[in-house]
């Protein structure tokens, strides 16, 4: 690995770590038996926790789920988005005649093959005398109300009147139905009205930080980037676990106790930028960069 200072100083190259034991490990166990039989034990071996996703908690697999949605709701269009390794898998099915309609089943980095949640999120455009680009009122309201309908029949039956009540209504609420914790939330902003409807499972407390967890390995490697350069090893550098993502790469936040604040770039090809501001208003300048690879 190269690394190259923009301040006069060549520093020595650092080697890569890398956790072959573990890997070893979670390859072994996730070998032996079926995936839903091991999520505790293999939870328990990586963390050392007992807390962990656990089977016939709510949801089935992620792709039995997202084929069981797709057929139910006969998608006009899906998309399954582009992910890097440090973030979920989101799959969307997108209604309505104007496309204001979305379903978004996830899949939780670090834990592939279970369900996250499932989401709908219906975007009214046609609110208000300053509706958007002229939107007629509640542009595609009957096409979210249907997806809802449909939604409920397959995972809270017995709640189904009531939740679309409360999301025609309008109103916000929360409610657990069987395994599942409903909530519908509204934001209403001039011309847009934004109406969402989550459902989670019995496993979403050990599965809600999936991305931050997994972005964890990456942050590590910021840290002992910044904190090897020569001319900043005596400062204590902490920073920002959780990265601003793009389609290129992703950033991490540091920053040192005298005030000095960093950018890190990790691309998936290997590069890194370490980018620095030594007071607030400066702008940022590249202070190294290399290959991890």
């Amino acid at each position: 690995m190269t690394q190259r200072l923009w301040l006069g100083v060549e520093m020595k190259p650092f080697p890569v770590l890398i956790a072959v034991p573990m890997l070893a490990l979670v390859l072994a166990l996730s070998a032996a038996h079926p995936a839903q039989a091991q999520l505790g034990s293999l939870w328990r071996a990586i963390t050392g926790q007992d807390e962990g996703p656990k089977p016939d908690k709510g949801f089935g697999p992620f792709r039995d789920e997202s084929r069981r949605v797709e057929e139910a709701l006969n998608c006009s269009r899906v998309v399954e988005q582009a992910t890097d390794a440090f973030s979920d898998l989101r799959r969307h099915c997108i209604l309505g005649d104007n496309r204001t309609v979305r379903v978004t089943i996830t899949e939780p980095v670090g834990h592939e093959g279970l369900t996250k949640r499932v989401r709908l999120t219906w975007t009214d455009n046609g609110t208000g005398e300053n509706r958007a680009l002229n939107a007629p009122p509640h542009v595609d309201r009957s096409a979210a109300q249907a997806a809802l309908a449909r939604l409920a029949a397959l995972f809270v039956p017995e709640e189904a009147d009531w939740l679309i009540r409360l999301f025609t209504e309008g109103t916000d609420g929360t409610f657990d139905a069987g395994p599942f914790n409903v909530s519908v939330v509204h934001q209403s902003r001039a011309g847009m009205d934004l109406r969402t409807v989550e459902l989670r499972d019995g496993n979403y407390a050990a599965l809600a930080n999936s991305e931050a967890e997994s972005a964890r390995p990456g942050f590590d490697r910021c840290l002992f980037i910044v904190r090897n350069i020569e001319v900043l090893k005596k400062l204590e550098i902490d920073g920002e676990p959780r990265p601003q993502r793009s389609d290129l790469h992703l950033t991490y936040f540091l920053y040192a106790k005298r005030g000095d604040r960093f950018l890190c770039e990790l691309h998936d090809s290997g590069y890194y930028r370490i980018r620095i501001s030594q007071k607030d208003g400066e702008e940022f300048r590249t202070l190294a960069h290399g290959n991890i690879r």
